[in-house]
């Protein structure tokens, strides 16, 4: 793969945002109209060194996203702690032809206690810590034919 210009690098890291190749194209070149944006930006999604660039960083984004078991386990671990987390409220605009996430705020929140209780137990059941108990009964008939001992 060719290295990528500046101008493609900010294309892409703008692509990225929110998927739309006019804006993105508008924030990385000067351009006034939205049909030549949306032209130039269309065929520069269409050019293979910038398409392979995308994919790649998707697909790393993706892999980054995935949780290890220890990061489970870890996650688990503090919520069943009932350790205060920050979470991110985010608001959806629904304005132009697709919805664009906006960021709004970030507050500290401290789980419930049902969700510490659930977090306890997948826990206690990963360690195997809760056994359940089985109780059966059975009929079992030997029968042993003394010639089979025979030397």
């Amino acid at each position: 793969m060719k290295e990528l210009t500046p101008k493609q690098k900010k294309f892409c890291q703008e692509y990225l945002k929110d998927f739309n190749a006019s804006r993105a194209y508008k924030a990385a070149y000067k351009v006034k109209s939205d049909n030549q944006a949306r032209a130039n930006g269309s065929r520069l999604i269409a050019n293979d060194n910038v398409s392979e660039y995308l994919s790649e960083t998707m697909h790393q984004t993706k892999v980054n996203d995935i949780l290890d078991i220890n990061e489970v386990l870890d996650n688990l671990s503090h919520i069943a702690a009932g350790k205060p987390s920050q979470k991110i409220f985010k608001r959806v605009s629904y304005k132009g032809k697709k919805p664009k996430v906006e960021y709004d705020s970030v507050t500290t929140v401290t789980p419930e206690d049902q969700d510490q209780l659930k977090a306890l137990e997948l826990l206690g059941k990963y360690y195997k810590i809760f056994t359940d108990k089985v109780e059966t009964q059975t009929d079992i008939t030997v029968n042993i034919d003394p010639g089979d001992y025979d030397g």
